[in-house]
């Protein structure tokens, strides 16, 4: 069928959609046209300008053209964090297109659960063990101590950077993290799944470009747009230079058009080399032209008013687009139409020399009254007054600041009329705010103006004005101080402000290399922009050799958090040779160690370190891990706990610390760190959902699952599996269904899910439906001993019991210490009437746990059928004593009295149990709950009420293992002495009946 072809009129509105630009449209329109072997055919476009010139609008108009070219697009921009992620969100939209990556998506969906596997892993120990300590007990595993590294982003991972480290990296950070997790717990299944959780650029890039290269063979064009990209280009870079043009991981299909858009000029470093490959498509401010079409598409066509927004705005769309969406129609409604912008703030000041005042006082960044009169000089201090009535001067408590607007027009006006008289103003400015500093620090003791809030204030203004005088020169001296004082001394909240200070100077001055630092610290959100940054640091600070030992040490620590352990560990050493009593070079020397595995070098660094400077939190953090790793526990302790005292605000020390309490089972003092940690960062998903698991272990189900839930609303899917088991735990088992169905959606070989999924299942008696699950766990985990047990289980309620013992054998010989396998044989033995064997196995389980009520029961049972009753009795009295409410012990006990004493005496008994099944049903299913009182309703001689419960039972096709578990407790009340047998037959009768109808789900016996 021919295409319809667009209508007049949309084509009409396509075309006043967009205003300008029609350049940099052609050029990436008539791309399309000509084919990828042409050689004029470009594959990446690089648009770029300053904030408000359009790039974002424009990046969207490209994808529509894209688009009508037929071309199959995705964009992203900086709400992405790692490479992977890129990757999905390319992949999720090719998807909602009609083009998914299916190969890839499956992958990606293996390396989420691997990841997730080994962050499991780590929370919970595989077995349990004795405390450290207790006799015969082995040490905790330390893997569980460090588990997550990749959740810990934002924390301060990187010692002493203060506000440019931001973040830690989280695809390479989740590489270190899992890694050792891998070593360390030994669950992952094959070097395969350690690869992927390793390195997953290697493994998840191949098949993404192989998925990639398929779906364009199908379609015309492929077009990638990268929005932001000076926020994302230093994750993406090197990434996308080899996907593009290097072949690391293969190559994109040649119909592909890739287009970024950022503020500046791409990195040399990573471009250089294809520089000629990339159509440049730099943005100015609008021609007159364009801004012209603009204003008449708005509506703004009285030539007078035109001609005063041009003048105004100088052409920066966002201000043409901003004062034509107020629809001037006069030109009194926008300004003057015959003065420059400066000359229309001072319309009203008619005094050259008010005029003068009005210019020198727009230099400070801020005004009170001295500030003012050592901008303006004492001769005119006294128009300060004056200067406060001004329209665009906002004044507040004595204090006032200039519009931005009129500031930076005022600025640029007498930096391009006089440069030396702009000179002299700043350097004048900053001796004043020097001397203000002098005068403060005689009346401070010690280091004390780095907490002086004025002090702070005035060195702030001198450095802007220092380096508004003498950019070049006071740049390299402020950098020095960043490496060699502030860092050490001045609080991370002050370090940003001196950063942003940094970008104003560029701005004010027009000065690129300031205002590039300003953007490179406060952009330096993960841990490969630090070691990027320290790198630029080492070759601007010239020869200060501490300054030199600082960056060498804060990238050591960088790289080392990168797993770039020789790169890091040469930077430390450098840093060493540079200054040798540095603690920061010993600490990451130490940390450099730690990942390295040679934990012994670890500790001789960090205690030097430590030496040097006592108060370290961080070093003190960092031995702490180590210790723990060493399976030194109490010292790992007190290491954390002191870094805590320390530094109480280190969400990453205190959760840390939770962390090893988790691992030796002190799961109090665990919930206590992880409040902590949330109390200092309320919306962290990843201490949530460690809370979560935490608040599992101990029991606490509604808690666990409000933490789980709260991850999850974060956007962590790290408390899935709390998630679902807290629910089925609470008996929510359609919710827990639910919420696993959701979680397997995106995690789909997750056995922990399955089989919590299979859980629910079983407990509401779907039971193919749960085998379905226990199944598909045990094939991805054939070891699983709660899944091999559950299904057993399950294979027992449908009376399939030689599946059922096979499934147990294997969970034994899986986990031979975990009393939990062999209590559940021994009750099935017992039931296959294989009592020698069952016995072994119920002491076995109890010899492993001596409080285990299912073994303790099962044990009772068995020495009661053998008429070992005083065994019985001393089994079945401790169970009682351990849980006077569980309903299978006081049915047993009930039992041992009818047997031993025959009925009459044990008629208290018997109403004692229904009373208990009155009050504590909810422990049965409501199948069991209606066969339990047939044999309590026998056994206290009320015929009619058994045969009544019998029919209902028996109308509600009951499973087979509840029938078979009635049939033999009326054999067992038949021996008991006082047994009615006529009532007993005619009971059992039916039940048999009903038994024998349900025997084709049972396996043969072999």
């Amino acid at each position: 069928m021919a295409e319809r072809r667009p209508t007049m009129r949309e084509l009409i509105q396509r075309r006043r959609r967009f205003v300008g630009r029609r350049q940099e449209m052609a050029a990436f329109r008539e791309n399309f046209a000509v084919p990828p072997e042409d050689a004029a055919h470009h594959f990446l476009f690089h648009v770029r300008g300053d904030a408000g010139v359009g790039k974002t609008t424009l990046l969207r108009q490209l994808e529509n053209t894209a688009r009508e070219h037929r071309a199959l697009t995705a964009s992203v921009d900086e709400s992405v964090n790692s490479v992977p992620e890129v990757m999905a969100a390319i992949s999720a939209q090719f998807a909602q297109a009609g083009h998914p990556l299916k190969s890839f998506d499956k992958l990606l969906a293996t390396y989420r659960q691997r990841r997730h596997e080994a962050d499991a892993a780590a929370q919970q120990p595989a077995a349990p063990q004795p405390p450290e300590g207790a006799a015969g007990g082995p040490q905790p595993s330390a893997a569980s101590a460090f588990a997550v590294r990749a959740g810990l982003v934002g924390l301060g991972m990187v010692p002493g950077v203060g506000a440019l480290a931001g973040a830690a990296e989280p695809d390479r950070v989740a590489q270190a993290a899992d890694r050792a997790r891998a070593k360390l717990s030994a669950r992952l299944r094959s070097h395969d799944d350690v690869d992927l959780v390793m390195s997953p650029l290697d493994a998840l890039t191949p098949a993404f470009l192989r998925d990639v290269g398929e779906v364009a063979a199908s379609v015309p064009w492929v077009a990638w747009f990268f929005d932001t990209y000076e926020r994302t280009g230093p994750l993406l870079d090197l990434w996308l230079r080899d996907v593009m043009f290097e072949g690391r991981y293969g190559s994109l299909p040649a119909n592909a058009v890739v287009t970024l858009a950022g503020q500046g000029t791409l990195a040399p470093r990573c471009w250089a080399d294809y520089a000629d490959l990339v159509v440049d498509l730099p943005l100015v401010p609008f021609t007159e032209a364009e801004a012209r079409q603009l204003l008449t598409a708005k509506g703004v066509a009285d030539e007078q008013v035109i001609e005063v927004v041009l003048r105004l705005t100088g052409g920066l769309p966002v201000l043409v687009s901003m004062l034509a969406e107020a629809r001037p129609t006069t030109p009194e409604a926008v300004g003057d139409p015959s003065g420059t912008a400066v000359e229309r703030f001072l319309k009203w000041v008619s005094d050259e020399t008010h005029r003068s005042v009005a210019l020198a006082a727009a230099l400070p960044r801020r005004l009170d009254e001295d500030v003012f009169a050592a901008a303006v000089g004492e001769e005119a201090a006294e128009l300060y007054g004056w200067l406060r009535s001004l329209p665009f001067a906002a004044d507040s408590s004595g204090r006032c600041r200039y519009h931005e607007v009129v500031r930076t027009a005022m600025l640029r006006l007498q930096r391009n009329q006089s440069p030396q008289a702009w000179r002299a103003r700043h350097l004048r400015l900053a001796d004043a705010f020097a001397g203000w500093q002098r005068e403060i620090e005689e009346s401070l003791e010690g280091d004390g103006k780095w907490e002086h809030e004025r002090w702070l204030d005035c060195r702030l203004e001198e450095a802007y004005h220092r380096l508004c005088a003498n950019p070049e020169a006071a740049l390299r001296a402020e950098l020095r101080a960043y490496l060699g004082v502030y860092l050490d001394h001045a609080s991370v909240s002050w370090e940003r402000r001196w950063m942003r200070m940094l970008l104003e100077v560029g701005r004010d001055c027009g000065v690129e290399s300031v205002r590039a630092w300003g953007e490179r610290f406060l952009a330096g959100s993960n841990v490969s922009e630090v070691a990027t940054t320290m790198t630029l640091l080492i070759d601007e600070v010239g020869q200060d050799e501490r300054a030199l030992a600082t960056a060498f040490a804060l990238r050591s620590t960088a790289r080392a958090h990168m797993d770039e352990l020789e790169g890091a560990l040469a930077d430390a050493e450098r840093a060493l040779e540079l200054d040798a009593d540095s603690d920061r070079a010993h600490a990451a020397r130490g940390y450099t160690y730690l990942g390295m595995e040679r934990y012994e070098q670890a500790l001789e660094s960090l205690d030097r370190a430590l030496e040097l400077d006592p108060d370290s939190a961080w070093a003190l953090s960092r031995r702490g891990e180590v210790n723990s790793l060493l399976g030194r526990f109490e010292e790992a302790l007190a290491d954390l706990t002191r870094s805590c005292d320390l530094d109480d605000g280190s969400a990453w020390t205190v959760s840390t610390r939770g962390l090893v309490h988790h691992a030796i089972r002190d799961y109090d003092s665990a919930l206590a760190d992880f409040t902590r940690a949330l109390e200092i960062t309320p919306k962290w998903a990843w201490a949530h959902a460690e809370r979560a698991a935490t608040y599992r272990m101990l029991g606490r189900y509604e808690e666990s699952l409000a933490d789980a839930e709260r991850s999850i609303e974060l956007g962590s899917d790290h408390a899935g599996f709390s998630h679902i088991h807290a629910l089925r735990n609470l008996d929510r088992y359609e919710e827990a269904i639910s919420a696993a169905d959701g979680y397997l959606a995106s995690h789909p070989d997750d056995q922990g899910a399955l089989a919590e999924r299979g859980e629910a299942y079983r407990m509401t008696d779907r039971f193919q439906e749960a085998l379905a699950d226990f199944g598909r766990a045990i094939e991805i985990e054939p070891s699983y001993v709660f899944a091999l047990v559950r299904r057993g289980q399950t294979y027992q309620h449908i009376g399939r019991l030689g599946e059922a013992l096979a499934d147990f054998d294997t969970a034994l010989s899986a986990d031979p210490d975990d009393a939990w396998v062999p209590a559940n044989r021994g009750a099935l033995r017992l039931r296959l009437g294989e009592d020698k064997a069952a016995l072994a196995d119920l002491d076995r389980a109890l010899g492993l746990d001596p409080d285990d009520l299912q073994a303790l029961e099962a044990r009772a049972r068995c020495h009661r059928r053998a008429g070992r009753y005083a065994e019985a009795a001393t089994d079945i009295e401790r169970a009682t004593a351990l849980d006077g409410q569980d309903l299978d012990i006081a049915s047993e006990r009930a039992m041992l009295v009818s047997r031993t004493a025959g009925l009459p005496e044990a008629r208290e008994r018997w109403i004692a149990f229904e009373a208990l099944l009155e009050e504590h049903g909810g422990q049965w299913d409501a199948q069991a709950r209606v066969a339990a009182p047939i044999v309590s309703r026998a056994a206290l001689g009320d015929g009619a009420g058994a045969e009544r419960l019998v029919a209902e039972l028996t109308a509600t096709r009951p499973y087979w293992e509840i029938v078979d578990d009635v049939i033999r407790a009326l054999d067992d009340l038949a021996q008991c002495p006082g047994a009615d047998p006529t009532l007993l037959a005619a009971l059992r009768a039916p039940l048999a009946e009903l038994r024998a109808s349900l025997d084709h789900g049972r396996t043969a016996l072999g």
